[in-house]
């Protein structure tokens, strides 16, 4: 499991994203697909078959009538990229396009939702994406309904043809059109008070903001809330992915302080008592101040943070495809982990602002 480090803003600060990494492939797959050869473009993987890029990432075929598509998932993104079966036509791929080679991979930049590899010889090339076609059968109008997509990392040498070529054939098939997006993160609010107090009943709420540009991520069922929520949707030409928080949890790491089990949605009524908050609110009582939060921790507490409880923040995605009517769940759930820090004192602060982000 590798770590990113992530500051977003001036004041978004102190959270630590954890993700998988994709497993990385020693060198590039055959590029050039010679029409002639009848077992050219095989590759594994049938419509519905999971398989694990990473740690926490996992890939899938998706098929419909007119597209093939691979679709990927991890704890800090998701994406898809995918290939249209074209037009109709008399002759078979064979037929039409003779002797044609078919540019079978081709390479772009790694998204920003798959975290790039280390380089150990940038004077000697850099990690792409190679997304290749399989399963081509050239005796078929449309390259086949077994057609996929596959993705993997590689390692490209300076000096490596990485250009799109272009041909009847080539063009036909690589009718492609994709889309990656990350998962939005959360930026914790207390209430009622900015800065928790001992014996208080604390409650959490959380800004949702896009990791890239900071912006509230607001789709769905929170399209209306100002700050946002743990959902997010992206579609491109019909091929739909939602990812869904499915539970939220605050572990403060403290010796004797509980963990908090939350509702995704993490409800809260401004200006309600503690008792009178919805079913589902997400809160704890800090029993002690975070003056002693090094001494009684059950993780340790980097050392650029002082007097305050260093929490992990941990939210369960769900993430799904398909048309946007029947859907199918990609992999069993996908974790982000999150550190946050949460001081907490013995009694109000004075001239305390009304709002603070951790």
């Amino acid at each position: 499991m590798s770590t990113i480090r992530t500051t977003v803003g001036t004041v978004l600060t102190a959270l630590v994203v954890s993700l998988g990494v994709v497993t990385v492939s020693s060198g590039p797959a055959q590029a050039d697909c010679p029409i002639a050869e009848p077992n050219c473009g095989g590759g594994d993987g049938t419509s519905g078959d999971t398989n694990t890029l990473s740690d926490g990432t996992k890939q899938a075929s998706y098929q419909s009538p007119t597209k093939s598509c691979s679709v990927f998932a991890n704890g800090a993104g998701m994406g898809m990229s995918c290939v249209s079966a074209g037009g109709g036509d008399a002759k078979t791929l064979r037929e039409r396009f003779g002797d044609q080679k078919l540019q079978r991979c081709r390479y772009s930049e790694i998204p920003p939702a798959i975290q790039k590899p280390e380089n150990l010889r940038p004077s000697e090339g850099r990690y792409m994406l190679m997304t290749c076609l399989g399963n081509i059968d050239f005796d078929t109008y449309t390259g086949g309904r077994a057609r996929t997509l596959e993705l993997s990392i590689v390692f490209v040498e300076n000096g490596t043809d990485i250009e799109d070529r272009h041909n009847g054939i080539t063009d036909f098939l690589w009718k492609q059109f994709g889309s990656t997006t990350q998962m939005p993160v959360p930026f914790m609010r207390t209430r009622p008070n900015p800065t928790p107090i001992v014996g208080v009943p604390t409650f959490f709420t959380f800004r949702w903001l896009d990791p890239v540009d900071t912006s509230v991520v607001a789709q769905g069922p929170y399209a209306a809330k100002a700050d946002g929520g743990p959902f997010r949707r992206i579609e491109v030409g019909g091929v739909v992915m939602e990812a869904r928080a499915t539970s939220i949890t605050i572990n403060p790491n403290q010796q004797g302080i509980p963990t908090a089990v939350c509702d995704p949605s993490t409800p809260y009524v401004e200006g309600a008592s503690a008792k009178n908050q919805p079913e589902g609110s997400c809160f704890i009582t800090f029993p002690r101040s975070s003056a002693s939060a090094r001494k009684l921790a059950t993780k340790p507490i980097p050392e650029n943070v002082k007097d305050a409880f260093y929490a992990d923040v941990t939210i369960v995605w769900r993430v799904s495809y398909g048309d946007g009517t029947a859907m199918q769940d990609l992999g069993q759930g996908f974790t982000m982990r999150a550190r946050q820090v949460i001081p907490v004192q013995e009694v109000q602060a004075p001239n305390q602002p009304p709002a603070v982000i951790y």
